[in-house]
C-alpha cells in the first residue's frame, strides 16, 4: 500500500517521502480514508504508530481543496496535553505541508510563553490552531479567537490529556464548539474517562459492530469479529476496526487500532 492509494493528493504523497515515510503504517491506513471521508473517528495509536501524520494528512488534503475564507475564524482546532507535543504537532503539519502551494495557517497556543505575540499571530484568523486547553481559553476570553466555526476538532492523547486534570477545561473548549463539526479521538489507552469522552461526542460511533479487518500484524487467534461499543478498546491486537453500517448511523465512522510492543 502506498500513500497515494489513500487518495491523497500529489503534494502530500511528495512530502511523505520527503520525510522518509516508506508506505503508511496500519494506524495511517485505516485512519487517513476514515478521516478523509468526514466521518468521526476514534482512534487507539501508540507513540511510534505514526498517528499524528493519520490526522494531519486527511486534514491538510481538506484543507488544500477549500479556498481560505479565515475572517477571525478558526476550522481546524487540535487538543494536546503538553506544550512539547503541541509544539511537535506543529512542525508535523508544517512539514507534511511543505509542498502544499499554499500551506495553511498554522498557530500554536500554548502556557509558558507570553500570551500578546500568540494573540497578534491570531489576527484573522487561523486555518489550524494547535493548543492545550489553558492557554486556548485564555486565548478566548480575550477575544483573540473564536470558536464558533471550528469544521474538526482533534484530541490528541486524550488519555493523558485526562489523567493531567484537564478535564473541565476540555468541557469548556466543547461547549464553545459549534455542534456540526468532525471529531477525531486520540488515545493510546482506554481508562474510563477517555471512554466518558468518546460517548460524549463521537455520536456516530454509539451501536456499532466492529469488523476488525486484518493488518500484517494481525494476530490469528483474534477472532474475526466483535460486537462492542465505542466503550470497550476495540480489540486486543494491530488490527483496523470498521463499524459495520447501521441504520442509526447516516455517516462515516471508524476506530482504528495499532498497539506497538517494545522488543
Amino acid at each position: 500500500m502506498t500513500f497515494a492509494s489513500l487518495g491523497l493528493s500529489p503534494p502530500l504523497v511528495r512530502a511523505t517521502s520527503d520525510i522518509g515515510y516508506s508506505e503508511p503504517t496500519p494506524a495511517q491506513a485505516a485512519a487517513i480514508p476514515a478521516i478523509a471521508a468526514g466521518g468521526d473517528v476514534w482512534l487507539s495509536a501508540q507513540t511510534g504508530s505514526g498517528k499524528t501524520a493519520a490526522f494531519v494528512l486527511p486534514i491538510l488534503d481538506r484543507l488544500s481543496g477549500m479556498a481560505a475564507e479565515r475572517a477571525g475564524r478558526v476550522r481546524v482546532l487540535i487538543l494536546a496535553p503538553t506544550r512539547e507535543l503541541a509544539v511537535q504537532t506543529a512542525g508535523a503539519i508544517e512539514s507534511l505541508g511543505s509542498r502544499l502551494r499554499a500551506p495553511p495557517k498554522t498557530c500554536i497556543a500554548i502556557g509558558g510563553v507570553s500570551l500578546n505575540p500568540q494573540m497578534m499571530e491570531l489576527r484573522g484568523g487561523a486555518d489550524i490552531v494547535v493548543a492545550t486547553p489553558g492557554r486556548l481559553l485564555d486565548l478566548v476570553e480575550k477575544n483573540a479567537l473564536r470558536l464558533s466555526f471550528v469544521e474538526v476538532l482533534v484530541v490528541d492523547e486524550a488519555d493523558r490529556l485526562l489523567s493531567l486534570g484537564f478535564g473541565d477545561e476540555l468541557a469548556r473548549v466543547l461547549s464553545l464548539l459549534p455542534a456540526r463539526r468532525q471529531n477525531v479521538l486520540v488515545s493510546a489507552t482506554f481508562p474510563a474517562a477517555v471512554q466518558e469522552l468518546g460517548r460524549g461526542f463521537l455520536s456516530a460511533l454509539r451501536g456499532s459492530t466492529w469488523m476488525p479487518a486484518r493488518s500484517p500484524r494481525h494476530n490469528a487467534s483474534c477472532s474475526e469479529r466483535s460486537t462492542s461499543t465505542p466503550g470497550d478498546a476495540p480489540c486486543s491486537c494491530a488490527t483496523s476496526c470498521r463499524p459495520r453500517p447501521g441504520p442509526r448511523s447516516s455517516s462515516s465512522s471508524v476506530a482504528a487500532t495499532e498497539r506497538i510492543r517494545s522488543p
